[in-house]
């Protein structure tokens, strides 16, 4: 009877023993990760961003960027009339915060330097592109829900400019982190440029300019931009686009065309504020952008609308008496471009014909214009850029030409940039989009030649957080925009 008791005091020790060495591990299965790895958070960030750079942001554009108008098959929507509703942002906003600054926040407490750098250079992208579209927004107290950070659920709302005051600091940093990071510490994961911590420097350092650059005409930035084009190196070819690429397979398209092909509908047509503007430049990119009317009496040529007009049109004509989007826009394996070489080649000459910064301004001028040739497959025509007489121009009628070629070679690909910039250039000197080739609709309820300048603030943000600014209108400016 001893044998039996000490023999069950034995096993109950090691038992209690075996539990108290192990208890962590109860209930967990080792097959899985308790919590997301950062590789697993990059790619997931990056997945989302994609998505709200195409749908949310590109499509949500390219109408007040006046790439398209309504076309055939629904009635005259808001955005023609330009009726803003808060809840139009709601997807974005909620989806930039929760979905990809969050994971972006994750990465910047990596022990990675990589993953650190990677997910600050993103952090900078996504807060401009708040500020560009609110105003004011939450920053320095944004996604800070967790215990560590603070318990923080109805953050305060940071002043815009100071924002951007910010971002420059914060793209340092992550050059910082790049500088000490070992090549191999990202791989696959990063959907982006696929752990090639070089090109990320190269995005960095254009994206730093870009937001200098965009204060030039309230806020010139004038010294950091002189140092930054001496000592930066920047986005220059095809091979250095900062694009998340896509594939023809499912749960692997491009997200514009997903959402035509399953949800909205592809109806827009070409808009003849644009097809205007390259007809008179003879710029023979209007074939890239948009498809050729296949029936009617405009069979095999290009044929828009005047923006906004769709409700003069026959409505028994068939969407294929008109140009609508070409393959190059709207694609099942499209990338979503979030910086490409025109981009920042049109910066770098605006930012010598500012300055007069180290670039050669025409010799920048030539490279935007022609790394979207080239994009486009489209044979840039041998007298095209002396055509437009650069040289022969004052300051704003540079600045005018860097503006309008921006405009021109945003279309399709970076359609939501195209309408920022828009915003910025339609200055009081500006003598080309004051000049009519921005079309009042109709229907406007804006008066004649006022445009949407602004989102307005979310309604799932009014709802929830008491510190949100009072709403605003469509027609107030960012503090950027003069």
């Amino acid at each position: 009877m001893k044998v039996i008791y000490k023999s069950l005091v034995v096993l109950l020790l090691v038992f209690f023993t075996a539990c108290e060495e192990k208890i962590d591990e109860i209930n967990v299965n080792p097959d899985t990760f308790p919590t997301a790895n950062d590789a697993q958070v990059l790619s997931s960030a990056i997945g989302y961003l994609g998505f709200i750079q195409d749908v949310d942001l590109n499509m949500a554009s390219f109408l007040w960027a006046q790439y398209y108008t309504w076309g055939i098959g629904v009635s005259l929507g808001n955005e023609e009339r330009f009726v803003s509703e808060p809840g139009d942002g709601d997807n974005y906003w909620q989806r930039a915060y929760s979905d990809v600054l969050i994971d972006l926040k994750f990465l910047t407490k990596s022990e990675s330097p990589a993953y650190r750098g990677v997910a600050r250079i993103l952090q900078a992208y996504v807060y401009q592109g708040l500020v560009d579209h609110f105003g004011d927004i939450p920053f320095s107290e944004a996604v800070s829900g967790e215990i560590e950070d603070g318990a923080i659920l109805t953050p305060a709302y940071d002043n815009a400019a100071d924002v951007y005051a910010a971002l420059p600091g914060l793209i340092d940093a992550a050059l910082a982190d790049l500088d000490v990071a070992d090549d191999d510490e990202i791989g696959a994961d990063d959907l982006i440029y696929g752990g090639d911590l070089a090109a990320w420097t190269k995005f960095a350092y254009s994206l730093k300019l870009k937001i200098l650059l965009r204060t030039s005409e309230v806020t010139p930035q004038e010294t950091a931009i002189e140092q930054l084009i001496s000592s930066g190196t920047f986005i220059e070819t095809e091979a250095d686009l900062a694009e998340i690429a896509f594939a023809e397979q499912s749960g692997s398209q491009n997200p514009m065309w997903a959402r035509f092909e399953w949800g909205t509908g592809d109806f827009y047509f070409a808009s003849n504020a644009t097809l205007n503007v390259l007809d008179g430049l003879n710029d023979p990119r209007a074939t890239a952008f948009y498809s050729l009317a296949t029936t009617g009496s405009s069979a095999g040529q290009l044929r828009g609308i005047d923006q906004g007009t769709i409700e003069n049109e026959p409505f028994t004509a068939p969407a294929s008496d008109y140009s609508g989007s070409s393959p190059i826009a709207v694609g099942e394996a499209n990338s979503v471009i979030l910086m490409s070489p025109w981009e920042v080649w049109f910066l770098r000459a605006e930012a010598a014909a500012r300055y007069g910064t180290a670039d050669d301004e025409l010799a920048a001028l030539t490279s935007g214009i022609e790394t979207n040739f080239d994009y486009l497959g489209v044979d840039l025509p041998s007298d095209y850029i002396t055509s437009l007489n650069y040289a022969g121009e004052d300051l704003d009628g540079k600045i005018d030409i860097i503006a309008i070629q921006k405009w021109i070679s945003l279309n399709g690909t970076q359609e939501d940039e195209g309408w920022i910039e828009t915003r910025r250039f339609d200055r009081a000197a500006s003598r080309l989009f004051t000049a009519g080739i921005f079309q009042t609709p109709p229907y406007s309820v804006l008066p004649a030649g006022s445009f949407p300048a602004t989102w307005l603030y979310p309604g799932s943000e009014r709802s929830l957080n008491p510190n949100v600014p009072a709403q605003r209108t469509i027609t107030d400016k960012i503090f950027w925009d003069n």
